[in-house]
């Protein structure tokens, strides 16, 4: 537990603002992906990364799984894959685009949250075809991020952004919910006292993000500050919402404030609702 050299929109920036380093180019990494059901699932990821993670390099070479690692490639599927190992598997795809004229997959949308048992299934066909024929590579890659085989969820955002400012050395595995217990348990509970580094945790267990910047009070219990997160709405994926409005409501049977989203910022957070403000001991801007 030490001092941040980074802030959350640094990260973001990194993921998105260009983008990733690929030997293709820069990639920004402009979606939201997650394994759970319920938020929208992972079934592009599914039908790709099960394949592709066995095939071997140039043909006889390792296998990706191997070569990036199969953790690193179980996190990556679920939406919480690190920077370097995207930017590890669109290398492999870019180097072997021959064996991907044999890799089929499904292009798949959300699943609705109304019938999460149906997977919506777009179109079909091999992933040379589908993607790399006539494009760039920068391109091909763009494209499936844009149909979602890659994208990060918000729990992966802010155990990925532990990881870039060396915070943790590996990725630690939690919900929403058990983040408020396990990385980040001091509640903070006066609008005043927020700062920069706090994580936003929603008091139903189902969204993280965190504070970026704090700007003002706006009265004696309202606070305005800037939220980085990674989830879909006005934007999609990594984001920075700029003068969002936090405003004190009262404290639930756990002991920690309750706090109301008043004013969702800029570009509007796509998750309201009511959130717990917690710290991490030692972990600051």
């Amino acid at each position: 537990m030490a001092e941040s050299n980074y802030l959350p929109y640094h990260f973001v920036n990194y993921l998105r603002y260009p983008g990733l380093q690929a030997k293709a180019g820069t990639i920004p990494l402009a979606q939201y992906l997650c394994k759970t059901k319920s938020n929208g699932g992972n079934d592009s990821a599914t039908s790709l990364i099960g394949k592709l993670r066995w095939m071997k390099d140039g043909g006889t070479g390792s296998q990706m799984n191997t070569l990036v690692g199969g953790i690193a490639v179980d996190l990556a599927l679920k939406g919480q894959g690190s920077g370097e190992t995207f930017v590890a598997i669109w290398d492999f795809m870019c180097r072997n685009k021959e064996q991907l004229k044999k890799l089929n997959v499904e292009v798949c949308g959300r699943r609705d949250r109304g019938d999460t048992d149906t997977k919506v299934v777009l179109k079909t066909g091999n992933v040379y075809d589908l993607y790399f024929k006539g494009k760039s590579d920068k391109a091909a890659i763009q494209a499936m991020i844009a149909d979602r085989f890659f994208g990060i969820d918000c729990i992966g955002f802010t155990g990925t952004f532990l990881m870039y400012t060396g915070e943790w050395t590996k990725y630690k595995g939690a919900t929403p919910r058990q983040w408020a217990d396990w990385h980040c348990s001091k509640k903070i509970n006066h609008a005043k006292d927020i700062k920069p580094l706090d994580f936003m945790i929603w008091t139903g267990g189902g969204h993280i993000a965190i504070v970026d910047w704090v700007w003002s009070m706006v009265d004696d219990k309202t606070v305005k500050v800037d939220v980085c997160q990674s989830s879909s709405g006005e934007l999609t994926g990594p984001q920075c919402n700029e003068f969002v409005h936090l405003r004190e409501g009262s404290i639930d049977g756990t002991g920690r404030r309750q706090y109301y989203i008043s004013h969702r910022g800029s570009p509007r957070m796509p998750v309201d609702g009511h959130v717990y403000v917690m710290r991490r001991n030692g972990f600051f801007w």
